[in-house]
Order: C-alpha cells, then sequence, then structure tokens
C-alpha cells in the first residue's frame, strides 16, 4: 500500500475532499492505512463519518481498516449515528476481506464482538445496523 497521504487531518475538508478524488478514481484500497488513522481521529465527526461512508467503497478490505472501524463501532463516547455507519463499514468490510488473506487477525471474533455490542444496544438503529452487518460478514467471501 501506498504511504499515508492524508496529511494534517485537523484540516477536516481538505481530507474529505482527498478521500472524495480517491473515491473517484477507485484507489480507496491502496489508502486504507491512512484511511485507518483517520478513524483513530476522534476530533472531527463529520471526518470521522466521511471516512466510514467512504469505506463501503473498498473492494478488498485490510484487517488494520477492520480493525479501527471495530474500535469506532465499540467507543461509547462516540454518537450512535456514527456508531451505527461504523456497524455497516465493517459488515462490508469483512464481507469484502479476501478469503485468502494471511493473517493472526481472527474475522470470527470480531463478528462474536458485534454480536455482543448487539445484545447490549440500546438504541434500535444501532440493533437494526449490527442486525445487517453480522449477516452480510457471515456471507464473507
Amino acid at each position: 500500500m501506498p504511504p499515508d497521504i492524508f496529511g494534517n487531518l485537523s484540516r477536516g475538508n481538505n481530507v474529505i475532499a482527498k478521500l472524495e478524488e480517491l473515491d473517484s478514481l477507485n484507489s480507496l484500497d491502496g489508502h486504507q492505512i491512512g484511511m485507518a488513522r483517520i478513524l483513530r481521529f476522534r476530533q472531527n465527526q463529520s471526518l470521522l463519518d466521511a471516512t466510514l461512508e467512504h469505506t463501503l467503497r473498498i473492494e478488498k478490505a485490510s484487517d488494520i481498516l477492520i480493525a479501527e472501524a471495530l474500535n469506532v463501532l465499540v467507543a461509547r463516547d462516540i454518537p450512535v449515528s456514527t456508531r451505527v455507519l461504523a456497524a455497516g463499514a465493517l459488515g462490508h468490510l469483512i464481507h469484502c476481506r479476501p478469503a485468502d488473506a494471511i493473517s493472526d487477525f481472527d474475522m470470527d471474533t470480531v463478528i462474536e464482538s458485534m454480536s455482543c455490542i448487539l445484545s447490549r444496544a440500546d438504541s434500535p438503529a444501532l440493533r437494526k445496523a449490527l442486525s445487517k452487518a453480522i449477516g452480510l460478514a457471515r456471507s464473507r467471501k
């Protein structure tokens, strides 16, 4: 993967523009490390949401992006609307993770974590998003 090209994440509008540019070029797959860094940057809600929305265009998901989307999902200090986006992103990312990926990262454990969150979720929107995401993740390639 190319190096992280997103630069200073405090300049959220520039980062969102870069995400949109990469998306228009169908190049997001090559920038998953940078997208994962954005998901760790919690100071800009619109940037976090935009990144989660762009994960839905990833074709071959990496473990690092899946891990960071999971971290967003489990963070109780993040708005439910963003956690809903993270659930959808996780379902998609797990589904499109290459089956032949060599890794110690266990997708079954990720899905178990999602199921645990589903069992404790108070928000109907989060419950719905998690149910859909878990179904999609379980049907992975």
